[in-house]
């Protein structure tokens, strides 16, 4: 399985003399809209008068990622092992440290709350192995060296 993106700026973006305020843009496919990316503002990139960026980084692009490919592969295996669920919110905080004088993302942590329908209180430990099992069989936290660290919260609905 082969996976393309193009990355390139635009000629407002090429216009601007500060490096640090350019953008580009990433395109992976004609279906799908061009994602903006931009330095961080802590590294010079541009924010907004409360000190947000403007657009995603590739430090929010990494993270998603990670998360998604969590969701992605959690979705897989909860339909392969027949858990039903109503459903999963997941939260990222990552942490940027240098480690062997390498400026890199050290640490991801995930919190993963997962609600279950009413009165399916049987399946908490079906649903803990299958948020365990979506945690080792994620390919892209295999294939990265940051730490990753989940925790999970199972919830039961109201509903």
């Amino acid at each position: 399985m082969e996976f393309k993106l193009d990355l390139f700026q635009t000629d407002k973006d090429l216009e601007k003399e500060n490096n640090f305020e350019k953008t580009c843009k990433i395109s992976v496919s004609k279906m799908l809209p061009r994602i903006t990316l931009q330095l961080p503002p802590e590294y010079g990139g541009l924010y907004d008068e409360n000190k947000n960026t403007l657009t995603y980084t590739p430090e929010d692009m990494y993270m998603a990622a990670i998360t998604g490919c969590f969701f992605t592969t959690f979705s897989v295996v909860s339909q392969n092992s027949n858990l039903q669920y109503e459903n999963i919110d997941i939260s990222a905080s990552g942490l940027m440290d240098v480690l062997d004088d390498v400026k890199m993302m050290t640490e991801i942590s995930l919190n993963i709350t997962l609600t279950l329908p009413k009165g399916m209180e049987k399946n908490e430990r079906k649903a803990m192995k299958v948020l365990e099992i979506a945690e080792k069989r994620c390919p892209i936290a295999n294939s990265v060296k940051t730490k990753i660290k989940n925790t999970y919260r199972i919830n039961f609905s109201n509903r």
